[in-house]
C-alpha cells in the first residue's frame, strides 16, 4: 500500500484488485499487506521488555485520537472504491469458491455520501451461502474507532515500539473497560506511527455483553487493518482481512475475508450558482 505509485504487493489477490493511487497523494508509504499464512488472524504477543516512549503514553494517545477525530471527518469529503471478497480455500492455498461485490461511495451535489453496487458477480462458494446480507457486519465496525469520545471508554497500554515496512510504530494494547449490550467495542492491538501519531494497523476483535461480534453466517471474529497515507496527514482505511477454519464432513475448509478500499478522490467543491441582479438603474 503505496501513497503515489501502485505497490508490489505480496498478496496475489490485493495486486489484482489494487489499481494506482490517485496523483495527488503526497503522503509517505503505509506498511504493506504480507501474504497472510492458512491460518486465524492472531494478536502479537507483547514485548519482553518495551521500555519507556520517548514521550509519555498519554501525549501519544492524546494526539492519535485527536488525529481520529480530524480523519474520520476529512473522509466524509472523499470517494472511493470498496471490494468486498469471501474466498473458500482447501488446504494447498488454492480458491475452490468466492463472493465478491465491488461498490462506489460517491458524494453527490448535496454532499451526502451515497453507495452503489457497481459488481456482483455470481456467488461460487461451494460450501457456504453468502448473499450480501452477510456482510453487513462490516457496516458496524467503526472505521476510526478511537476517536476523543470513545478514548475514554478503554484501557490502552503501552507495550512497545516496531517497525513496519518502512515505519517506524509505537504499539498499544487496547480493551474495554466495560462491554456494553448495543454498542461493539475493540479489544486487541493497534499500531501509532511515530511521526504523524497516526494510526496505520490495528488486530483484534468487536465484543458486547453478548460475546464477539460477527456475521450471523460468516465465522469471522478477529480482523487485521491497515491504513493508507493518501494526503499530508491523513490515513485512510485500505485494507482489512479476517482468516478462519471450519469443519466440513471430509475435512476443514478455510476461509478468508478481504476488505479494500481503493481510488481515494477528494470531492470537487460546489460549483456556486450566479446570482440574478436587481440593480435599477
Amino acid at each position: 500500500m503505496r501513497a503515489a505509485t501502485t505497490p508490489k504487493l505480496a498478496l496475489p489477490l490485493i495486486a489484482a484488485c489494487l489499481c494506482a493511487l490517485p496523483a495527488f497523494a503526497q503522503g509517505r508509504a503505509g506498511p504493506l499487506p504480507q501474504a497472510p499464512p492458512m491460518g486465524p488472524v492472531t494478536l502479537p504477543g507483547p514485548p519482553k521488555a518495551p521500555g519507556a516512549p520517548p514521550i509519555p503514553a498519554d501525549e501519544i494517545i492524546k494526539r492519535f485520537t485527536a488525529n481520529e477525530d480530524a480523519m474520520m471527518h476529512a473522509r466524509e469529503g472523499y470517494s472511493y472504491r470498496k471490494t468486498v471478497r469471501v474466498q473458500e480455500m482447501d488446504n494447498q492455498g488454492q480458491t475452490t469458491g468466492e463472493f465478491s461485490i465491488v461498490t462506489d461511495a460517491t458524494i453527490g451535489p448535496d454532499g451526502q455520501l451515497t453507495e452503489s453496487v457497481v459488481k456482483h458477480p455470481p456467488s461460487t462458494m461451494m460450501v457456504l451461502n453468502v448473499v450480501e446480507e452477510d456482510t453487513d457486519l462490516l457496516k458496524r465496525i467503526p472505521l476510526f474507532p478511537f476517536i476523543t469520545s470513545q478514548a475514554p471508554k478503554y484501557n490502552i497500554t503501552y507495550i512497545g515500539k516496531q517497525k513496519l515496512d518502512e515505519i517506524d510504530t509505537f504499539i498499544f494494547q487496547v480493551k474495554p473497560k466495560q462491554v456494553e449490550r448495543t454498542k461493539a467495542l475493540f479489544d486487541g492491538v493497534i499500531w501509532v506511527e511515530t511521526g504523524d501519531f497516526a494510526i496505520v494497523k490495528t488486530t483484534g476483535k468487536w465484543i458486547t455483553e453478548l460475546g464477539e461480534v460477527k456475521p450471523p453466517q460468516l465465522p469471522f471474529t478477529t480482523f487485521d487493518s491497515l491504513r493508507e497515507n493518501v494526503a499530508a496527514k491523513e490515513w485512510f482505511p485500505a485494507y482489512m482481512r479476517s482468516d478462519t477454519d471450519i469443519p466440513t464432513k471430509n475435512s476443514d475448509v478455510h476461509l478468508r475475508l478481504t476488505v479494500l478500499w481503493q481510488d481515494y478522490k477528494p470531492a470537487a467543491a460546489p460549483v456556486a450558482q450566479p446570482q440574478t441582479s436587481h440593480n435599477k438603474n
